[in-house]
């Protein structure tokens, strides 16, 4: 009994802390609270499985996100798997928000396989947009199946995104 109680006020302290922090909190899967006004919101969709299947240099949309008016910072993260027949392979993959990009190439093979990839980009939507991660073979037409896909965009009260020294 004495543990449970425990558990319990160290539960409801943990929550008192992050809603003091302005994090919004998830009460069960597939709800959550409000965060205070003026507090960050992240918005975020997954795919657990993809079939990327692509001409030379072709892209595919691997997923999408839209997202509210405001200023964000993007990230995108998702596993290569094995490539069709086990040959080498070189993907690319773009994450775009706006006119902003991140953009990143993998090669793997049979032996080089689950190959994990994360992108990041920043962007001001000035009016609902969308985050689109885009992937595809290059220089030879290709099979590769892709996993835990997850495009996360916390919102932010200001940005700065500048080249650095």
């Amino acid at each position: 009994m004495k543990a449970t109680m425990m558990r319990r006020q160290v539960l409801f302290s943990a929550l008192a802390l992050a809603t003091g922090a302005g994090v919004a909190l998830a009460a069960m899967p597939g709800t959550a609270q409000s965060a205070p006004p003026g507090a960050a919101a992240v918005f975020s969709g997954y795919k657990d499985s993809y079939k990327l299947n692509t001409g030379a240099n072709g892209l595919a949309e691997v997923g999408r996100l839209s997202l509210p008016e405001g200023s964000y910072t993007i990230s995108a993260k998702l596993n290569l798997d094995v490539p069709d027949g086990g040959h080498h392979q070189t993907i690319r993959c773009f994450l775009r928000a706006g006119n902003d990009f991140d953009r990143l190439y993998a090669n793997h093979d049979g032996t080089l396989a689950h190959v994990p990839m994360s992108l990041n980009v920043v962007h001001t939507f000035t009016a609902s947009g969308n985050a689109v991660l885009t992937c595809g073979h290059s220089y030879t037409a290709g099979g590769t199946d892709i996993s835990f896909v997850k495009i996360t965009a916390v919102k932010a009260s200001s940005l700065s995104n500048h080249r650095m020294p």
